[in-house]
């Protein structure tokens, strides 16, 4: 097994088992005798437990991330470029779920509070994706295919708060709707919220007639 396949395999493993048994109950000897390599290969390549989560949470991201520019890049109007970036996050949510579940269990402990360079890196991802976000929204209301009733860096925030939150929920069983469920309803959400008032008070209207 090569050193890259050997590592692949390392964290494919420790997600499944972070997911599957908690963090602080999956010791590294573990690991190693699912992955197939020796304890100390694992140290080799990551350090340390939280060398292997740390990696675990930067592959995670940096694939989500690098899946929202590919998007933006298309050059699609702000509302299709919206619609898109949910439908990513939930198609990368369900291929990624052990991964994210580890993420979200064990991100407020071992990145939101650490005061290290390597934290400030990693918090400054999020601040990219919370960019990419904005850009959407400057892109929509710049076109007209989105109406901001805010800031559009707010609207971006609150978007990313929808989506943590939704996920969390999702991932914790705190609340049980299908992923591709969620996908439709979030999709749908935002496609009206970020209408233009005057199209929302016409329906509203209309429908009070009948």
């Amino acid at each position: 097994m090569g050193e890259t396949r050997k590592s692949a395999a390392i964290l494919a493993v420790a997600s499944r088992l972070f997911a599957e048994k908690g963090y602080p109950n999956t010791p590294t000897s573990e690991i190693a005798r699912e992955a197939g390599v020796a304890e100390g290969t694992l140290y080799h390549h990551f350090g340390s437990k939280d060398g292997i989560f740390l990696s675990i949470f930067n592959e995670t991201v940096d694939g989500y991330i690098a899946g929202v520019e590919n998007l933006i890049g298309l050059g699609k109007n702000g509302s299709e470029s919206l619609l898109d970036l949910i439908r990513h996050h939930f198609d990368y949510l369900h291929a990624h779920e052990a991964q994210f579940l580890t993420i979200l269990r064990e991100s407020p402990e071992r990145i939101g509070r650490r005061k290290t360079a390597s934290a400030a890196v990693r918090r400054k991802k999020l601040g990219r994706l919370t960019g990419l976000m904005t850009e959407i929204m400057e892109r929509g209301s710049a076109d007209g295919s989105i109406h901001l009733r805010f800031s559009a860096r707010d609207t971006a925030e609150m978007l990313r708060g929808i989506l943590y939150g939704t996920t969390r929920h999702r991932m914790l069983g705190i609340i049980d709707v299908p992923l591709p469920r969620l996908k439709e309803m979030l999709t749908d959400f935002c496609r009206q919220a970020l209408t233009s008032p005057a199209r929302g008070r016409a329906e509203r209207h209309g429908g009070e007639k009948h």
